[in-house]
This record gives C-alpha cells, structure tokens and sequence, in this order.
C-alpha cells in the first residue's frame, strides 16, 4: 500500500498542475520498488477519483480537471513503458472504451493490466464505435472484451454494446469497468453469460489471475 505522505504529494502537485513534483512522487515509487499495479491503484486512480469529486462539486474548474488528467495520462504512459510483460499465457485480450466515452485513463491501466498477467492485449482507446469494437472481436477473437465507461448516461450505451457483441458472439467472455456506476441496471447483466463488472484495478488483477490459471 503506497503511504499516505507520498499520496498527498503527488495529490498536491496534481491540483497544482506540477508535473514535475508528480513524477518525483512516482519515481520515488519506482525507487523502493513499488508494483505498478499499486502504483496505478493507489496513485492515479485514487487521485483522480478525487478530482473528479471534487469537479461533481465544483470546486475545481473544467480546466483544473483537465489539467489534471493530463498530467496522470503521460505519467501513466511513462509507468507503462517499464512494464515487463508476464509469462505469456497464450490469452488474448481486448480492451476499449465504447462510443462517446471520451475518457480512456482507466481502459489504458486495465489493459497495462492485462499485459502484466500476460495476455496479449489490444487496446483501441477512447470513443471506439460498436461496429469498429465487433470488427475486432471477429479479427482477434480474444477470449476477454473489456469495455470501459466514466459517466453514467453511458451505461444504456455500455449495455447495448455489450447486446450487439453478446448477439455476434454469444460466448464472448465480457468485463465492463470504469468510474461510474451501473445503478439500477446491474440486474441486467444476470441475463448475458460471462459478462463481469469488475470496477477496481486490483479486483481487475486478481480476476485474471484466477481466468489465466484456467
């Protein structure tokens, strides 16, 4: 668990647009061997869970939470570049935020996740369109989807995605993630198989490490 001071820190140094101050947080991280799967948890998604808080009440601007989210996506891409995959499972995996969710910061750590454990992973980013996620659903044929979602008004458009894919490929394995919530529509997802919400990265890690020892 990352402590506490190092968390303020780089907390801090987010919500004054320093990156600089950022990074030495999270190379000091590195120094003391800290997992990147802790890193992302305890770092970049608790912070910016926070910021997005903090926006819902408008105590911080648009371009405060952008700004925000900026710094996290290069650091977070930094962090990916010293990723050392895992032993290959022979899995594959593919990962993207359905259409008009813009959001992609918590797709990229699910699919950094992915790779640690293993799996070869395609990632197709934000504002993918259903009809390009099905094309390559039948081109890779993975054995897990993961979509993920930030806002709430997206999760008719979550479900119908999930729909279209369950409809060309009824045995599609399927994990649906991402900072908003399903509300009232969780009981839906009891009548597709194998379809997961699963909305933390470490619940995310400990899943495949169950589904690659299968």
């Amino acid at each position: 668990m990352i402590r506490e001071v190092y968390y303020l820190d780089y907390f801090n140094g987010l919500l004054e647009g320093d990156k600089s101050r950022c990074r030495e947080v999270v190379d000091k991280l590195f120094q003391e061997k800290t997992g990147i799967i802790e890193i992302y948890t305890g770092l970049f998604q608790k912070s910016l869970y926070q910021v997005g808080k903090m926006w819902d009440q408008n105590k911080l601007s648009i371009g405060d939470e952008h700004l925000g989210t900026q710094i996290t996506e290069e650091l977070l891409y930094y962090c990916s570049s010293k990723i050392v995959p895992g032993r290959h499972t022979g899995k594959k995996a593919l990962v993207s935020c359905i259409n008009k969710e813009h959001h992609k910061l918590g797709a990229r750590m699910a699919a950094d996740v992915f790779v640690i454990n293993g799996w070869e992973t395609y990632f197709l980013g934000a504002s993918t369109p259903t009809k390009e996620i099905l094309k390559y659903v039948d081109l890779k044929k993975p054995d897990i989807v993961g979509l993920s979602f930030s806002f709430y008004i997206n999760v008719i458009k979550l479900l119908d995605v999930v729909r279209e894919i369950k409809s060309n490929f009824p045995s599609q394995k399927i994990v649906l993630g991402g900072r908003a919530e399903l509300n009232g529509h969780a009981e839906i997802l009891t009548k597709f198989e194998n379809v997961f919400y699963i909305n933390t990265v470490t619940s995310l890690n400990d899943f495949l490490q169950r589904e690659s020892a299968v």
